[in-house]
């Protein structure tokens, strides 16, 4: 399979100046947790949640007023529409990514995979390995865990 089977065609997209307030409602509106951030159609980052929680709110008493360009992430881990999906599912692990803008040749935007998308895709078992295998792990929470689980009751 490949990445333009899979991927959103003409997803949502911000301009650097945006603000935080505006992505964060173009998630809401369109139902994703990632925004490409584009000049005259060309990919210069990508916004996420995250971006917006750990580099906007939680630094900034005004973080509705900030641009993405301030919290975005670049540059950006990109695939083509061609590549194989089980390139795009390395380069999610490799990179602990939940999303991947798609360019052409050019660099300019033509869709997004998201992990989602290539999960439909996916056995349970697959998709399971692919969602461990990006996310972040904090070495406190599997701690809480070996303690809950040596409790004597």
């Amino acid at each position: 399979m490949r990445v333009f089977e899979a991927m959103t065609h003409a997803p949502a997209t911000c301009d650097p100046a945006t603000s935080l307030r505006l992505v964060a409602q173009l998630m809401t509106d369109h139902d994703c947790a990632a925004i490409p951030v584009t000049e005259s159609g060309f990919l210069v980052g990508i916004i996420t949640d995250r971006d917006i929680v750990s580099r906007g709110v939680a630094h900034s008493d005004s973080a509705a007023t900030l641009q993405a360009r301030e919290c975005m992430s670049a540059p950006v881990i990109a695939v083509r529409p061609e590549d194989p999906i089980d390139k795009a599912v390395a380069l999610m692990s490799e990179n602990v990514i939940h999303h991947l803008p798609v360019i052409d040749d050019a660099g300019r935007l033509v869709g997004m995979l998201a992990q989602s998308d290539i999960g439909r895709r996916m056995t349970n078992r697959e998709f399971g390995q692919l969602a461990r295998s990006t996310s972040i792990r904090m070495k406190f929470a599997y701690k809480r865990v070996d303690a809950v689980a040596r409790r004597d009751h």
